[in-house]
């Protein structure tokens, strides 16, 4: 066989043995793109992106609602209407004019559906939310991209919220992800129960794959383990009330496992949501409404009137009153609404004053002031911006009931102070304002001594398991005295000692022989472990020896 045929051979079976490379970034040479030009669908029918990890699997592409861009397709589609009337127009009616009025029309739909291309409907296609198996990756732009991500296992709960009314028609909401050092909000997104579940099923599935932390290690020794056990036991943190629990079944909400905040609702049978969305690890300490002196100076007018009017109402028609006798239905129409008007007045003051709250948390305040139910208005402040509080009483009646404003000081800003105004026990609000003020501090100095604890807890339990099994343990010599030879070499050599006969001596009375009469060490004495305890054994004694007892 020529040498050309052999190295022919060779290179092929060369080719043949040695493995194919597979080219770079397969996913991204195929496939057809979605979502802007960092994902594609590629041959192995699976989404990639541009920054995606070795072992990143995509599970869920999110993207805003449709239903966000109605409002600004108006424009758009007014313009397509007009244009589609005068297209009919001029087929039906013939004017010279219909030609000039068509362009106008083209020009000014096509103007405004490229307005809308550009400004509305770009935006909305390259936003998009990309669940994986590690994180949610954010990216939104085109010419000017924003890119974000977070890692799902640092979520540590998922909230959802239809809080517009056509969010409530579409079934499209908000997605609260609450993460350790900070909160991600996902807008606008679609079944926003389903991107829930999701992200809590990715979750529970990266905390089960994470391996168990393992306890501190245990010195053998109880008593020693038991120590460091006290020493190493968690101070319990400051605790607060949570009004929240009272609250949830007081008022029933129609999502209690939604987005975190007040429970409380408002507007009486409507059962408003509040619009407070709280941060992670955010309740509610404590609701104060105002003082129901409120509620009575309000309603007291309107409901002597509706008295008065139904006693008069009723006691008019039975007089000889002229206009009562000759128009009595009229009579009784007029007060009958006169009563429901005033009816309609008292339940209204009732529910602004019911809708009128100031809300504890324990990391900010938050006044809410409702109008008629659907008018919010809404103020804010943080603990640690509180410069300082002041308690008013102006008049003596509210002395008497203790009742007063509650004044808060802004640190640091013009703005005017936050009031609660007209409350009951002003000076115990005060100091409750006061008292979770503090906690925050305290709750973290509590958690930075057992964090350091538990860092010791570790440290001290290496350091006292490595000494209790390198350090030899050292025992007291057994007690081996009248002991049969066998038996105490058995017990010393149990203990981890060796016996050693060093002579024999005449046995007393009432002694067999064979029998340990005096050890060295003596018993009790602290001794290296093998060490040699040295014994005197009893023999026979002779008669001259026995008498040498008596």
């Amino acid at each position: 066989m020529s040498s050309k045929a052999k190295s022919s051979k060779a290179q092929a079976q060369d080719k043949k043995a040695a493995p194919a490379k597979a080219p770079l970034n397969e996913p991204w040479r195929s496939g057809r793109s979605r979502f802007g030009p960092q994902l594609r669908f590629g041959r192995d029918k699976k989404w990639h992106f541009s920054s995606q990890q070795p072992d990143e699997v995509v599970d869920k592409i999110v993207r805003e609602h449709w239903g966000v861009l109605v409002k600004s397709a108006v424009l758009p589609l007014g313009a397509l209407i007009l244009l589609i009337i005068i297209a009919l127009a001029s087929v039906t009616v013939a004017n010279p004019n219909w030609p000039i009025l068509e362009l106008i029309a083209v020009v000014i739909t096509a103007g405004a559906l490229g307005w809308f291309i550009w400004k509305d409907f770009i935006k909305w296609y390259s936003h998009t939310y990309i669940i994986t198996n590690q994180r949610i990756f954010h990216s939104s732009g085109v010419f000017q991209p924003t890119r974000e991500s977070k890692p799902l296992d640092k979520v540590k709960q998922v909230g959802i919220d239809l809080d517009t009314f056509w969010g409530f028609i579409l079934r499209y909401g908000t997605v609260h992800v609450y993460l350790v050092g900070g909160d991600f909000i996902m807008k606008n997104i679609p079944r926003p129960k389903k991107v829930k579940e999701k992200i809590d099923a990715i979750r529970e599935s990266i905390e089960a794959s994470k391996p168990k932390a393992a306890p501190p290690p245990r010195p053998d020794r109880p008593e020693v383990a038991t120590i460091i056990d006290g020493l190493a036991k968690a101070k319990e943190p400051p605790k607060l009330e949570n009004a929240d629990e009272q609250a949830e079944k007081q008022y029933m909400l129609r999502h209690p496992n939604g987005r975190l905040g007040p429970r409380r609702t408002f507007g009486g049978i409507l059962r408003i949501p509040c619009n407070v969305r709280y941060t992670s690890g955010e309740y509610t300490v404590k609701y104060i409404q105002r003082s129901r002196y409120v509620l009575y100076r309000q309603i007291t007018i309107p409901i002597l009137l509706l008295l008065g009017t139904l006693v008069l109402a009723v006691y008019a028609p039975s007089t000889s009153a002229s206009f009562t006798s000759s128009h009595l239905t009229q009579w009784w129409i007029g007060a009958g609404l006169f009563a429901i008007l005033l009816l309609l007045i008292i339940g209204a003051l009732y529910i602004n004053y019911a809708d009128d709250v100031y809300i504890l948390s324990n990391k900010r305040i938050i006044d809410i002031h409702r109008r008629f139910i659907f008018l919010e208005e809404s103020h804010e402040l943080e603990y640690k911006n509180i410069k300082d509080i002041k308690v008013e009483i102006p008049n003596v009646v509210q002395h008497l009931f203790d009742i007063g404003d509650v004044s808060i000081g802004v640190a640091g800003s013009p703005a005017p102070p936050i009031k609660f105004k007209t409350i009951d026990h002003p000076s115990f609000i005060h100091e409750k304002i006061l008292e979770i003020k503090n906690h925050g501090t305290k709750a973290e100095e509590v958690k930075k001594e057992n964090d350091l604890k538990k860092e010791l807890h570790t440290w001290f339990g290496n350091v006292i398991t490595n000494l209790v099994v390198t350090t030899p343990v050292i025992k007291g010599a057994p007690n081996l005295e009248n002991r049969d030879l066998i038996d105490a070499m058995e017990e010393a050599s149990e203990q981890g000692f060796q016996v050693t006969v060093v002579g024999e001596e005449p046995s007393k009375p009432g002694m067999p022989p064979g029998r340990v009469i005096r050890q060295n060490p003596p018993p009790d004495t602290v001794i290296q472990p093998g060490g040699k305890i040295q014994v005197v054994l009893s023999r026979k004694a002779s008669t001259s020896e026995l008498m040498d007892y008596y």
